[in-house]
């Protein structure tokens, strides 16, 4: 065998060796990011579901209590008729309504599929008999067809005729179409085949795509105990059975697939909601390809450079160190062609991303740019207003919830009584529109000048009865009265907010309040209404509550409404308003300054280095391309930990930090303090910090600036008010 074919075998094995453990290493790497990138959309998705899933399970329950209000102190010879009026009014909610006695008898039902006898002895109805509302998971009928049913106590007494027997009580009973859930998780279906599953703490399936599955009351376990082959799907349906959060992968029927489960807020049964995805429908597959096509390219490459230097290799032996330097340049190449072939499989995992979190960050950060068609420029704005709109609805709904649970509170702090009203009447003026509305505000003449109370909760009242009073009026005024009433070391803040809108029908006036009610009377105040939540009114009345006030509400239908909301708030001193404040509040003007946010001309601040600490990766995102077109430096850190580590080090040396309030690990609170007690020098306790954070109403900074930041900004990122904080915080050390 000749020199140069064993030069050539040596270097093409070299080659291939090389090769082929560059492919395995890197389709391993890509897998295991994609797999996790992968996980964590799911986990995001089992969120967003689970809290989808909640809000159905409130809203069915909210309506079976506003039929056993109506049903309240209904004699027995007349519930069968109001059964049937409310069976009919929530005719997509339920197919039945059944009234039980507490010693298992009916009182009376109407509906197709009533509730079985057996069940108000059972453990359900037992459960009700203790005052519990409750739902029950899925049994099939008479008719085969699969059904749930909702028990909810009665609280007034049993009626015979005109007797009344306290001694027994009653429970309402509904039944819900079996396929109620499947339709409303239909909507979340990923990709091609990925759906989302609801189960039972026995395993049985609620709701699923595969509607026979429900239909048949299929049990997950009982899908994969035959075939010792599942062992890690029965441990993953064990796991979700047993209450746990988390992610799994697994092989069903040949398909390699994704999971992740949580269990469903809402339910006290241990229900719990599952979102799976197939491996072969993501990318990864053609990551795999490129990866296996690049190798090949690259021992291709290889085979002909052997080539060639095993012919330069058998020349005279005075060209041996030359042809050796080639075969080193060579090498190099191979390395940097497999740098950048590292490089790109870390791009790529780096740009995959689940985007349900950051549906309002990535549209206002594309709004800023300055190359968007304007059609294309409406849609994201829709899609940005239509994000926000939701946020408010699910934080209603959050804090609804948070209250119900007892884990709502007030945190009062002292604060300016004339800029706190007109700041609230300015955050509301953008609502007026083209509309021929004017706004006044009639303050009292003797206004205490500054009071102690929780301005977040009360910006949360106002705001929403502003914006109804404006949402509903036309043309005409919208006037907000403010007066106080002392009470001994307390102040009554009454105000009352006037519209000459459309009214409300005196018999609508008493539901307004009600969650969910029958009528929908949050909703009643035109026939040509805007759809809104039905949430606002009922969170401003329990917000009210909790600081010991009370709303009440005057109507006259096709002429007006006005709404009086009283609120306890702590004296402070005898100081009033001066005069000039009180004649700013009577001529309060509101002038809209619009500015484009792609034209918005920002500061140049190539010397300013900004850390940006956040412990969710799509955050610190959002935050570096808002910055970027600063030209500052942008440093990110996942954790507040870190950020006091970096600062106590002193290098690098930042201008300002942009740190979230809430962090899995260190949360921003800690982190502050630590920076500002801790750490003994002028650098921690000068250096500005900026709060990022989500659980802020408009305006109020007072908390955040006794925990040591200077400043506030709202999650998601607005690109206004993060300018005016550059400016006001940042700018200014450039000029230092």
């Amino acid at each position: 065998m000749s020199i140069r074919i064993k030069v050539f075998l040596i270097i093409t094995v070299i080659i291939l060796a090389i090769t082929a453990s560059s492919v395995v290493i890197s389709i391993s790497s890509a897998q295991n990011e994609i797999i996790k990138t992968l996980e964590n959309s799911m986990q995001s998705v089992a969120s967003v579901a689970n809290e989808y899933i909640s809000s159905e399970l409130d809203l069915l329950m909210i309506d079976a209590s506003a039929v056993v209000q109506a049903l309240q102190g209904i004699p027995i010879e007349d519930l069968r008729m109001v059964l049937i009026e409310q069976v009919a009014a929530y005719s997509d909610s339920f197919l039945a309504v059944t009234v039980f006695n507490s010693l298992g008898g009916v009182e009376a039902a109407y509906g197709s599929i009533p509730t079985p006898d057996d069940m108000i002895l059972g453990e359900y109805g037992q459960q009700a008999l203790r005052g519990q509302k409750i739902i029950s998971t899925t049994r099939q009928s008479p008719s085969g067809a699969p059904v749930f049913h909702i028990f909810v106590p009665m609280a007034d007494a049993f009626f015979q005729g005109d007797r009344q027997d306290s001694s027994r009580s009653r429970i309402a009973a509904f039944t819900v179409p079996g396929m109620y859930f499947s339709k409303k998780v239909n909507q979340f279906q990923l990709w091609g085949t990925g759906n989302i599953a609801m189960g039972d703490r026995e395993g049985t399936i609620l709701a699923n795509v595969n509607h026979d599955w429900v239909t048949r009351r299929v049990n997950f376990l009982d899908l994969i105990k035959k075939d010792s082959r599942h062992k890690a799907v029965t441990e993953t349906i064990r796991r979700m059975i047993a209450g746990e959060s988390g992610a799994s992968r697994f092989v069903f029927d040949g398909v390699d697939a994704v999971t992740a489960f949580v269990p469903i807020t809402t339910s006290d049964q241990g229900w719990f909601v599952t979102v799976t995805a197939p491996i072969a429908e993501s990318p990864f597959h053609q990551v795999r390809n490129l990866i296996i096509i690049s190798g090949f390219i690259f021992l291709g490459l290889g085979m002909l450079a052997a080539a060639i230097a095993s012919g330069s290799i058998a020349k005279p032996f005075y060209q041996v160190r030359e042809q050796n330097a080639q075969l080193i340049k060579m090498g190099e190449a191979l390395k940097a062609a497999e740098a950048a072939k590292t490089n790109f499989i870390a791009n790529m995992s780096f740009d995959m991303r689940a985007p349900l979190s950051a549906v309002i960050g990535l549209s206002e950060l594309s709004l800023t740019k300055k190359d968007v068609s304007s059609d294309v420029k409406g849609y994201l704005e829709r899609i940005y207003k239509s994000g926000v709109s939701l946020m408010g609805v699910i934080g209603e709904l959050l804090d609804i919830s948070n209250m119900d649970s007892g884990k709502f509170g007030v945190m009062p702090a002292e604060y300016d009584l004339c800029g706190f009203i007109n700041e609230t009447a300015s955050a509301n003026m953008r609502s007026i529109g083209s509309k021929s509305v004017a706004f006044r505000i009639v303050p009292d003449e003797k206004l205490p000048a500054r009071l102690i109370g929780d301005t977040l909760r009360i910006k949360q009242i106002y705001n929403n009865l502003i914006s109804n009073a404006i949402k509903y009026t036309k043309e005409g005024t919208v006037e907000w009265r403010v007066s106080t009433e002392r009470d001994g070391d307390s102040v009554w803040l009454v105000s009352s907010f006037t519209d000459t809108g459309v009214g409300i029908r005196p018999e609508d006036i008493d539901k307004l309040f009600i969650d969910y009610n029958s009528t929908d009377a949050a909703r009643v105040r035109s026939r040509n209404h805007e759809e809104v939540s039905g949430l606002g009114l009922t969170l401003t009345k329990k917000i009210a509550a909790l600081m010991d006030g009370t709303i009440t509400v005057e109507s006259v239908l096709g002429k007006g409404s006005t709404f009086t909301v009283r609120i306890r708030q702590k004296y402070l001193n005898d100081d009033v308003i001066s005069a000039d404040g009180l004649a700013g509040l009577k001529n309060f003007k509101y002038i809209e300054k619009h500015v484009d946010k792609a034209s918005l001309q920002r500061v140049q601040l190539p010397k300013i280095k900004v850390l940006v600490v956040d412990d969710i990766e799509l955050n610190l995102e959002i935050a570096q391309g808002m910055l970027k077109p600063y030209g500052m430096s942008v440093d990110c850190l996942a954790n507040g930990q870190e950020a006091v580590n970096v600062i106590r080090r002193g290098e690098p040396r930042y201008d300002a930090i942009l740190m979230s309030r809430w962090m899995s690990e260190m949360d921003g609170k800690e982190a502050v303090r630590m920076i500002r007690k801790e750490i003994d020098s002028d650098y921690a306790r000068n250096i500005p910090i900026i709060a990022l954070t989500s659980t802020t109403v408009i305006g109020n900074k007072d908390i955040f600036l006794s925990l040591g930041f200077q400043d506030v900004l709202s999650k998601p990122l607005d690109v206004l008010h993060l300018d005016e904080v550059i400016n006001t915080w940042i700018a200014p050390q450039s000029r230092a």
